[in-house]
């Protein structure tokens, strides 16, 4: 018999849902049992996932693309006849969209003024808002942002920008949707605002007559935190949301979209206010001897919201600062570029001593470091010529600077024309020895949060031996972890009196831990590299019979103890809190309702 078929609980990082990592043992899919449907072969035992109520969490998906939370926050985006308000205008349905679904004509009435639908919304920081528009009688729209004062008119006959109305836009788009149908978009900076759509005569004013007829289609409205228009999601009365949701298990990939695991990491902030939007008029950022042309490639998440950095005419170092942080301890800086014209970026952190690092954008090396070890700094390849670069630093910061260079270790450059890089996702993270997943900020001066990741099935008794049986994992952890235990698998009642543990600590150990009726019965630890390499652990467990196995070889034994009664699993877990939780990534783990022999478990365990 395979060892596989002897599992009582197999999770092996594939399907997920909201709130749900999926086991493939025991099934929560199959189908009804021969007894008419009224029950099922198995219980179902599949984690529930929790990271709080926030939304700041990405991941790397299956395409080896950056993935975000994402929400429509216009309810009734395409009913325009509900939740929507008017001024000088109509709203008819029936009309064909540019996919064939149901679009919307908005007509202006007889009089000599402006013609709109809105919604007031509750936004702030950078936000887009877009719709799908097509000329019926008017051959021009005008998106606005009420409370921001902006907006960009669209021609809807050539597919162009026409004039600007009020304040200056972040960017504005129109995309081509066939069939005569464009999808319009403009990005701002603002709060309380509300999104407005307007007929126009000419593309150069707001201010005209109608005829009660004519009009422009409009259809999939929606607005969005972020630099640019993603995929449409359609709404009702409550907003539409999808992407890496609050209590969605993140299976982590890498840059090829391969190798999947379940990423939990602890709770983090990025506390640069803008992450992604670093022109001079965010103000946050700084472009010293350069400019900043805003959604400008295509970024590590698959979308054109990365920016480019353009050197000005001058030789001397130039790029985007922040003058204003200050910063002491252990923090973690870090953001995402792309090789240009040239091929070094650079990382400064002091306008006193320098302290620096560059990055070969060319071939994915740490270049030369000053006053900070090259250990302390990174690059990871992000794929599609992309790198995410930083550096730990434990000392004084008051500056977080990027600037772009042509050769290693050179602050000044050989040709100043037309010299740039690509940049994208800058994240500070305080008081961290390591680089968490990246965490979007559009706007926050007090940063956004990522709470800790919690994974668990409690109710689960029928999968966990309770007797005898045997826990098994297979994990990495960032090589620069600091956490004292990260726990890695576990069983237990949800107390500290009843529980049975594996841990992997920073200190080059494992141990194994049993406790039963608040009594430690066994308590083993190795001495064994833990951080930056995979491992697979196993533990089995029986009265008077414990053993643990670490990557093929046995590593502990010990003939005294009892078994606790155990009903919930805990995945990188700790129930009474986060202060243990694991901080890496999770391959696979299995449960087995027996204790397997020193010949399996050695089996088992080998990389």
């Amino acid at each position: 018999m395979a060892l596989i078929d002897k599992a009582s609980l197999l999770f092996v990082p594939s399907v997920v849902a909201e709130g749900k990592a999926f086991n493939v043992l025991p099934s929560g899919n199959r189908a009804p049992d021969n007894k008419g449907g009224a029950g099922y072969d198995q219980t179902r035992a599949d984690f529930d996932f929790d990271r709080g109520s926030n939304t700041a969490a990405t991941r790397v998906n299956a395409d080896g693309l950056i993935e975000k939370y994402r929400e429509n926050k216009i309810i009734y985006s395409n009913l325009f006849t509900t939740g929507w308000s008017l001024y000088k205008a109509s709203v008819t349905s029936g009309h064909t969209g540019y996919d064939s679904g149901d679009a919307f004509k908005l007509i202006a009435n007889t009089e000599t003024t402006y013609h709109e639908i809105k919604q007031n919304l509750s936004l702030s920081g950078v936000q887009t808002f877009s719709v799908y528009v097509k000329a019926d009688g008017f051959n021009y729209v005008l998106l606005y942002a009420n409370g921001f004062g902006g907006g960009q008119f669209f021609n809807l006959t050539n597919g162009t920008t026409a004039s600007t109305l009020g304040a200056s836009l972040i960017h504005s788009e129109i995309v081509d949707a066939e069939n005569g149908w464009y999808r319009c978009s403009i990005t701002f900076n603002a709060s309380n605002t509300s999104c407005v759509i307007q007929t126009s005569a000419t593309g150069t004013t707001n201010t005209h007559a109608g005829d009660g007829v004519s009009g422009i289609l409009i259809q999939n409205a929606q607005a969005e935190t972020g630099l640019v228009a993603t995929e449409v999601l359609t709404s009702g009365a409550t907003t539409a949301k999808a992407g890496v949701l609050v209590d969605l298990p993140r299976i982590n990939y890498d840059a090829n979209g391969e190798n999947g695991s379940l990423l939990l990491e602890p709770s983090r902030a990025n506390l640069v206010q803008f992450s992604e939007y670093f022109s001079t008029a965010s103000g946050y950022w700084i472009n010293v001897r350069s400019t900043i042309e805003t959604n400008s490639t295509t970024s590590p998440e698959g979308l054109n919201n990365a920016s480019k950095i353009l050197q000005d005419s001058t030789t001397t170092n130039a790029g985007v600062i922040v003058k204003s942080i200050t910063a002491s301890g252990s923090n973690t800086f870090s953001f995402f570029a792309k090789k240009g014209s040239v091929n070094f970026a650079r990382l400064s952190l002091n306008s006193g001593t320098e302290t620096s690092a560059y990055f070969d954008l060319e071939n994915g090396e740490v270049g030369t470091t000053n006053s900070i070890s090259e250990s302390d700094c990174f690059i990871e390849d992000m794929g599609n010529d992309w790198y995410r670069c930083g550096a730990t630093y434990s000392g004084a910061t008051n500056r977080f600077n990027i600037y772009l260079g042509d050769r290693d270790g050179i602050t000044t450059l050989l040709d100043a024309s037309n010299a740039y890089i690509y940049i994208y996702g800058a994240q500070w993270e305080a008081s961290a020895s390591y680089p968490s997943s990246y965490i979007p900020n559009h706007g926050e001066s007090g940063g956004v949060t990522r709470a800790a990741d919690s994974c668990s099935v409690t109710g689960a008794s029928d999968v966990i031996g309770q007797t005898e049986g045997t826990m098994f994992a297979e994990f990495e952890i960032d090589a620069d972890n600091t956490n004292g235990y990260n726990r890695v698998l576990a069983v237990g009642d949800g107390t500290s009196s009843n529980r049975i543990i594996m841990f992997a600590h920073y200190t080059e150990r494992f141990r194994f831990y049993v406790a039963s009726g608040g009594v430690a019965q066994v308590d083993m630890t190795t001495s064994t590299a833990v951080l930056g390499a995979k491992h697979k652990i196993a533990f089995a467990y029986k009265t008077n019979d414990f053993v643990a196995y670490v990557d093929g070889v046995q590593v502990g034994t010990d003939t005294s103890g009892t078994i606790p009664a155990c009903p919930n699993v805990y995945l990188g877990t700790n129930e009474e809190g986060a202060a243990q939780n694991l901080e890496g990534d999770v391959q696979q783990a299995t449960l087995f309702n027996e204790r397997l022999s020193n010949a399996e478990l050695a089996t088992l365990t080998t990389l």
